[in-house]
């Protein structure tokens, strides 16, 4: 039985996940998570506090279009907005809402997607998160699709959808245009709680022209084996603190560096690492802008 949210979900998927969200928070309550307190001493004692912040707030607008000549002409133009990795902190950072909010209410699109990690902290309360999310919404388009990531619980859906969200969690949503559509996969979290099924969003769709949302750039192989030809996803930060010429220094995830940040082609899957709007562990960023990423879908053959 999965409560408010009925047989939406195959029987335990829900009750899985909140025990694995549980047993995270367990082990950071107990450690004291050190990993961030040790980083955000680093960066106070280094004397790059400001610039590094300075950094983080410097939010840019990417382009990016997919070449799909054997989708339908109908789709050709089509633009999609995606938002990942906003981490909005617990005390509220007006100037990274601020900035989201006039990029994205600047920039036309058809579709806004968002890939996950809404929460600065990967426990704990999300009333500021889910606070920062709705006052997004009005600035994206009516269509907008929003994932879970390894830091986002699963008791935010209902939240979420509230505002006007269509939240997919292993789930499947038609985007209808000019006469044709399109099918966006959107699954769970793939890097921490692992109950991701891509097959499923397949089973469910309708349509063979398919865009698969995952948080996590780690599911491009199985993405290629199931015949998904465009993947969006974020989770690495780009590296966030990276070394001159966008070198990360950290990948955080288990793929090559060529898949960390921006485009991508692997395995007949063209994809795209965003590199986040916001910051983890701490506010900073070094040769590795936040942004906002604005995709466009090349149908027709020339």
């Amino acid at each position: 039985m999965n409560d408010q949210f009925g047989n939406r979900w195959p029987e335990g998927f829900v009750e899985k996940r909140r025990a694995r969200e549980i047993k995270k928070e367990q082990i950071l309550v107990r450690s004291g998570d050190p990993i961030r307190r040790f980083a955000q001493l680093s960066l106070l004692l280094s004397g790059l506090r400001a610039k590094g912040r300075r950094n983080a707030l410097n939010l840019q607008l990417e382009h990016n279009t997919f070449n799909l000549s054997h989708w339908p002409n109908e789709l050709d133009g089509f633009k999609i907005l995606q938002l990942s990795d906003l981490h909005i902190p617990e005390t509220r950072d007006e100037e990274l809402i601020s900035g989201i909010e006039q990029l994205a209410s600047s920039t036309p699109h058809d579709l806004a997607v968002l890939t996950g990690d809404y929460r600065d902290r990967s426990f704990g309360p999300d009333a500021v998160a889910l606070q920062g999310l709705a006052r997004l919404r009005d600035a994206l388009a009516d269509n907008a699709v929003v994932i879970l990531g390894n830091h986002d619980s699963i008791d935010s859906v209902s939240a979420m959808e509230a505002m006007g969200y269509q939240v997919l969690v292993n789930e499947t949503l038609t985007i209808r245009h000019n006469g044709s559509a399109f099918d966006v996969l959107g699954i769970d979290d793939p890097s921490y709680y692992k109950q991701h099924d891509i097959q499923r969003c397949i089973e469910l769709g309708s349509e063979p022209y398919r865009i698969l949302l995952s948080h996590s750039p780690n599911t491009y192989q199985q993405a290629a084996e199931l015949g998904i030809e465009v993947l969006l996803c974020g989770h690495t930060h780009g590296g966030q603190l990276c070394l001159p010429g966008g070198y990360p220094v950290k990948r955080n995830a288990d793929v090559s560096v060529d898949l960390v940040r921006g485009r991508w082609d692997a395995n007949g899957v063209q994809g795209y690492t965003n590199r986040g709007a916001g910051t983890s562990i701490i506010d900073a960023r070094f040769h590795c802008p936040p942004e906002l990423t604005l995709h466009q879908l090349a149908t027709r053959s020339v």
